[in-house]
């Protein structure tokens, strides 16, 4: 497969694209609460140190996958199932990202790996990059180990890594409004999740909180 047989290209690629990704992250996290008029939380130095870790977690993550593509441990299709891989991938990343995150809250050592990410109960331009290291590196493993037993359209990888990135931006945006969604996770459900931690665990749905009494509901 052209976009995946040469190491270089491959990997200029990724590193290029986790920039990229970073700083539309900031731009559009920025613009946001500057046409809004939202307050925002302080940058700090640690935050922006552990965001840029994350951001090499992300790169280096994917060495593991690309050596197992290159021994034929790992197989991607082209021309097959586009729309099938990419529902499957979106459904059952949204189960197992559920409940792994239920884990992050009442498992030592998850909790204690977690608790980075919640020291933000509201949102600046880095929020979505503000982790351990660790829980960039569990997602990135946890990819390579779907890819290496389902064998998936790469096109419908590539595309829902966008998408969990693209849904990672929309949760860490700041808003007022508490109203919140009936299907799919957004600002307003991941705000409140920040704010009531024991609720709104989902990440691209709230069916998982809807059907395991999680859901957020104002009293």
């Amino acid at each position: 497969m052209q976009l995946l047989d040469n190491a270089i290209p491959f990997f200029s690629g990724l590193i290029g694209a986790n920039i990229v990704m970073y700083l539309f992250t900031v731009l559009i996290s920025y613009s946001w609460s500057k046409v809004h008029n939202h307050k925002t939380l302080a940058l700090t130095r640690r935050d922006v140190y552990n965001s840029l870790s994350v951001v090499l977690i992300n790169i280096l993550v994917a060495i593991p996958g690309y050596y197992l593509y290159k021994k034929g441990s790992i197989h991607f299709t082209t021309d097959t199932h586009l729309i099938l891989d990419f529902v499957i991938l979106f459904f059952a990343f949204d189960l197992g990202m559920y409940l792994l995150h239920l884990v992050s809250h009442f498992v030592w050592p998850f909790k204690k790996f977690h608790n980075t990410h919640h020291s933000h109960a509201y949102f600046n331009a880095i929020s979505l990059y503000v982790m351990e290291p660790v829980e960039s590196l569990l997602f990135g493993l946890l990819l390579t180990v779907f890819a290496f037993f389902v064998q998936l359209n790469i096109y419908s990888f590539l595309a829902f890594i966008f998408l969990n990135w693209a849904l990672g931006v929309v949760g860490h945006l700041n808003t007022q409004s508490t109203k919140q969604p009936f299907l799919f996770g957004n600002h307003v459900f991941h705000k409140t999740h920040h704010q009531q931690a024991n609720s709104n665990f989902g990440f691209y749905t709230v069916i998982w909180d809807r059907i395991f009494g999680t859901f957020y509901r104002k009293n």
